[in-house]
């Protein structure tokens, strides 16, 4: 695989894993991610943050593949 598509998915993740360690440690509820036996939570937040900068670091790469 080609790295337009690597580096917009370790983006993307890297960009989950620490909105989600912000929350954690800043106890932030709307970046937390909670679970226990009774039920679990997943703040979709991170999750929407980190698809955005996915396509945004998608699209830096192809256009900077473009015009070389």
């Amino acid at each position: 695989m080609n790295k337009s598509f690597w580096i917009p998915l370790l983006v993307s993740f890297g960009t989950m894993v620490v909105l989600y360690v912000i929350g954690f440690i800043a106890n932030i509820d709307i970046l937390l991610f909670n679970f226990s036996l009774s039920h679990t939570e997943i703040s979709l937040l991170p999750i929407g943050v980190g698809m955005v900068m996915g396509f945004i670091s998608e699209t830096i790469i192809k256009s900077k593949s473009h015009a070389n």
